[in-house]
């Protein structure tokens, strides 16, 4: 973790004390930690049950199977939040928590638009240099759309380049035109310098049911923030404590924001799909 993603957690927790406090109504995740995500339905103090709002987190591969105790009814999320922002917790269940809670305290924003990361990776990208940093199911159907395509992943599959020692981030992100990057950078602490090895004009996605909607991040070199919202916290927690996906989650929106600029929402072709 280098000192420019301490200045992007400290943005975050800015944008989280300036919306009202919330507390935990409930949290989900897996038996034993064999999910791949974990959730949280938070609201204010005294609200009514409506009132509340979900957040989701990823919890990364290298601990998923491990035992995941769910925080308990009536916490905050801002302290649920701090392992995390404080630069403390990374690649742990407590990371995972923290950003569930960030999702669940920080509003939706008004201006998100209703489409997919990776339809606007492929509208940006097309002709162009793209990276993406983290393996997301639709990489092997969009590589041949691009001038060039790399994929850097931390526990590569075929086709990837492996990033552990960050060597291969080092090699291709300087030379992007788009690079979309996972959310869950923001729980292994390397946000901060994969934007930092981007050049200047290169269009930058962090993207993930993760990504929160944190309006400090489009100060800090991010240019679309493409996530998810909630939209049935009962059904979406329920699904999570089965050890679904996210791609497997119902009740949740695809979602991008680029703050004041416009979405650049890609613009349908007639008689082609959109890539699930």
């Amino acid at each position: 973790m280098n000192a420019r993603h301490r200045q992007i957690l400290d943005a975050i927790r800015t944008d989280v004390h300036q919306v009202p406090e919330v507390f935990v109504q409930r949290a989900a995740c897996a038996a034993m930690g064999h999910g791949q995500m974990v959730g949280i339905l938070a609201r204010p103090a005294g609200a009514a049950p409506e009132e509340g709002r979900a957040g989701l987190g990823a919890v990364a591969p290298e601990v998923q199977g491990r035992p995941c105790a769910a925080p308990a009814a009536g916490l905050s999320c801002r302290e649920l939040a701090t392992p995390l922002l404080s630069g403390e917790a990374t690649i742990s269940h407590a990371a995972s928590w923290a950003l569930a809670a960030i999702n669940a305290t920080l509003p939706t924003p008004a201006g998100a638009a209703a489409v997919k990361g990776q339809d606007i990776m492929r509208h940006l990208g097309s002709g162009r240099r793209v990276v993406v940093v983290g393996h997301f199911p639709f990489v092997e159907r969009m590589a041949g759309e691009f001038a060039s395509f790399h994929v850097l992943e931390r526990n590569p599959r075929p086709g990837d380049l492996d990033n552990r020692d960050g060597s291969a981030a080092a090699t291709v992100l300087p030379g992007a035109d788009v690079a979309v990057i996972t959310g869950t950078t923001l729980l292994n602490g390397t946000l901060g310098t994969l934007l930092e090895l981007l050049p200047t004009g290169c269009t930058v996605i962090l993207l993930g049911p993760s990504t929160p909607f944190a309006p400090s991040l489009l100060e800090c070199g991010i240019h679309v923030l493409a996530g998810a919202a909630v939209l049935s916290p009962a059904e979406t927690l329920a699904a999570v404590s089965r050890g679904c996906c996210f791609r497997a989650l119902p009740g949740v929106e695809h979602l991008a924001w680029a703050g004041t600029m416009p979405v650049p929402v890609p613009v349908p072709v007639p008689g082609a799909g959109t890539h699930p």
